[in-house]
């Protein structure tokens, strides 16, 4: 057992010690062990007394070297700022964490890493966005970090590990609390694919001013900030401020500017910030200015899908369409997009185009197109892509 990890542990868990207050203990004393033994003389000057007092409390109650050994039987590593494990993209962000928790293993230092941060009620072209740069960026060798929010934070997490990819959720609570409950099955694959990481105690339950600080670490741990579908005022806003704070990279995808969803992403491309249009964008981005030698990313697996990268650029889906049978379906298909539409409004455009078809005929091929699942439709009638 490491003692001053054990010494570290036990001042973290203490009521109104706070990162600055910790960080500033630590070099005044040298070491854990030292704030421990440390005369209460000394520590009156240093720290409130109310913090003096919890203090006090916690080294009269705690077994230092027991609630240490317990925390590693549930399977919870610990890793003070002092450790050499400890992320050394964090150590020189601004009110850098003191200390972190992780079920499964923290991110590898030697290789690119992107955060995919985003709304949590999210389009049809949210949603496909977030899969489609989870997956790529995963095959090309990219760690994903974002934070297990439902949307697009979940999604660009899940996607990156169905693609053979590692994937880190930063939360808003202990890392033995799984929130949101629905994400539970992304939270045990990251632990498995990856790894879950809190700057919380273990058993602290997430409320809402935990959020803002957790994605200081979200954006601290990546080289670049990927940012799909935001509102003007979102508060994946302030992980992006965050980001620039820290120095890091921030790109964004394009969307319609009708959408009240693509405000803040076209806002984010007007004040400066990369246009990420495809996952090649990043990828080039990361072998230009990150990857070294010692640092390859996977160029073939995305280099081999510049086709269905440009498929995006061009607003359509990387569907196979070998499936499609005829040029009726080929007509069809080119009308749907990732937002449902009405038969009614597809059929207007067919005929706007100046193609001869019937309604009888278009309602066919959107049933065949659904069958062949490029296809799909909800209960209202409405039709879109996938």
């Amino acid at each position: 057992m490491n003692s001053e990890h054990a010494y570290a542990y036990m001042l973290h868990s203490i009521p109104s010690f706070g990162n600055k207050t910790l960080i500033r203990l630590l070099e005044e004393f040298g070491s854990c062990s030292g704030i421990y033994s440390a005369d209460s003389g000394r520590l009156e000057k240093l720290i409130t007394t109310k913090q003096l007092k919890n203090l006090e409390a916690f080294k009269n109650r705690w077994d230092v070297t027991a609630e240490f050994e317990y925390l590693y039987k549930r399977g919870i590593d610990f890793y003070p700022c002092f450790a050499d494990e400890y992320p050394r993209r964090l150590k020189d962000i601004p009110d850098p964490p003191f200390a972190l928790y992780c079920l499964g293993k923290l991110p590898d230092e030697n290789r690119p890493t992107v955060s995919i941060i985003g709304a949590r009620n999210s389009s049809e072209y949210g949603k496909y966005a977030a899969k489609l740069f989870g997956e790529k960026l995963a095959m090309a060798g990219v760690q994903i970090i974002s934070g297990m929010a439902r949307g697009v934070d979940g999604i660009s997490q899940q996607s990156a590990i169905y693609a053979g990819g590692d994937s880190y959720g930063v939360l808003g609570s202990g890392v033995d609390v799984c929130y949101p409950d629905e994400n539970r099955g992304l939270y045990e694959a990251l632990i498995t694919n990856g790894g879950v990481i809190s700057e919380y105690i273990p058993g602290t339950q997430p409320k809402p001013q935990f959020f803002p600080p957790r994605n200081r670490i979200i954006s601290g741990l990546s080289d670049v900030v990927l940012v799909i579908e935001a509102r003007e005022k979102s508060g994946t806003l302030i992980t992006v401020d965050m980001a620039l704070e820290q120095g890091r990279e921030v790109f964004a995808v394009p969307g319609r500017i009708c959408d009240s969803l693509s405000y803040g992403c076209n806002s984010l491309i007007r004040q400066g910030a990369g246009i990420a249009s495809c996952p090649e964008d990043i990828v080039e981005y990361l072998r230009r200015n990150i990857c070294s030698e010692a640092v390859r990313i996977n160029n073939t697996a995305i280099s081999g899908d510049v086709e269905e990268g440009e498929n995006m650029k061009r607003n359509n889906a990387d569907d196979d369409l070998s499936f499609i049978k005829n040029n009726t379906q080929k007509c069809i298909y080119g009308e749907l997009d990732f937002y449902p539409q009405t038969s009614a409004v597809i059929f207007e455009k067919i005929i706007a185009k100046g193609m001869e078809m019937t309604v009888s005929e278009v309602m066919n091929a959107l049933v065949e197109l659904c069958l062949l699942g490029v296809a799909s439709q909800n209960g209202m009638g409405f039709y879109k892509r996938g």
